[in-house]
This record gives structure tokens, sequence and C-alpha cells, in this order.
């Protein structure tokens, strides 16, 4: 395999991750925390879009418990979409690296 084959092997690949990854960041994700008391709805970016509470939530006297939960609801959902950002990205590449590289 010469060079600029394997060149243009590279640069094909680097497009069709481009592509993956630009699908992907374009992509909502609904993350439901403890059975739908915090929804998140997330981009592949890291974009909050919405967040719906469940109205058993809402007491005015515990404020801090439903910030509480949607900081873990938040956090939880971007570990799922980067841990999905990542798989995308480690399937685009080549098992073994590409040939005649190292």
């Amino acid at each position: 395999m010469n060079f600029q084959s394997i060149m243009q092997q590279a640069q094909k690949m680097q497009r069709e991750m481009a592509k993956k990854l630009e699908e992907f960041e374009a992509k909502e994700f609904e993350y439901d925390y403890k059975n739908s008391s915090v929804v998140v709805k997330i981009t592949g970016k890291l974009e909050i879009k919405a967040i719906t509470i469940s109205d058993v939530l809402v007491d005015p006297d515990d404020k801090a418990t439903l910030q509480d939960m949607v900081a873990e609801a938040v956090s939880a959902a971007i570990k799922e979409v980067s841990a999905a950002k990542d798989e995308i990205t480690a399937s685009a590449m080549p098992k073994g690296g590409m040939p005649g590289l190292f």
C-alpha cells in the first residue's frame, strides 16, 4: 500500500467520522431520572433543550431537594450522552489501526 492510498483512506475515514459526529451532535436525547421525576432533553452537543419536573417534586418548602435532583438528572444525562458519543467515535476507528501505519 503506497503513501497516497494511505492518505486517501485516512481522509475518507476523517470525513466519515466528521459526518457521524455531526449527525450525533444534531440528535436529541431524553433522559428520564427516577421514574420521570425529572426528564432532561439534551442534544449530542450537550446542550440542555428542556427540563420537565414532576408536580410531586414541587414543594415550596423544600427547594433544595428539587435543585439537587435537577442537578443530578442533568449530570446523569450528560454522562449518558457523552458515553454514547465516545461509542460513536470508537466505532468509526478501524480495528487494529490503519494498514501500513505503525
